[in-house]
């Protein structure tokens, strides 16, 4: 698994606890060494978000519609929040819960994601250095 994949989590648990069945995740980066892998979250649901395409960085969150790369629903990729997780997680949770890779985003949509996160104010450093490189 690498950076720009949309990976499908089973049984995903949220920052504050709560769960999800399962999640569809973007990974941000392909771990070097001990990194962990870095993913941020993705939804159909647009609660208070515009609908216009591409990037929203001081929102924190890029707009994808259903017509482009293999998305079937409108998506927002929100990364508000920075998910970590060991690369010992991901392999178990493939093992143990059936999580899969679905695809691979289009480069072109992946280096307009990368650019949004790096516009983003609120994303720590140690996390856009793995991110961009």
């Amino acid at each position: 698994m690498k950076a720009g994949d949309v990976f499908c989590f089973i049984n995903f648990t949220f920052k504050d606890g709560d769960t999800a069945e399962k999640k569809l995740l973007i990974i941000l980066n392909t771990p070097r060494g001990t990194e962990p892998y870095l993913a941020c979250l993705t939804t159909s649901q647009q609660k208070w978000k515009s609908n216009q395409l591409g990037c929203h960085s001081e929102k924190n969150y890029y707009f994808v519609d259903s017509k482009q790369d293999n998305f079937d629903k409108d998506t927002w990729i929100v990364f508000d929040i920075i998910y970590k997780f060991p690369v010992e997680r991901i392999l178990n949770t493939r093992i143990k819960d059936g999580s899969y890779d679905l695809f691979e985003l289009d480069s072109t949509l992946w280096k307009a994601l990368k650019n949004c996160i790096a516009k983003s104010k609120d994303i720590e450093q140690d996390y856009l250095q793995m991110i961009l490189s």
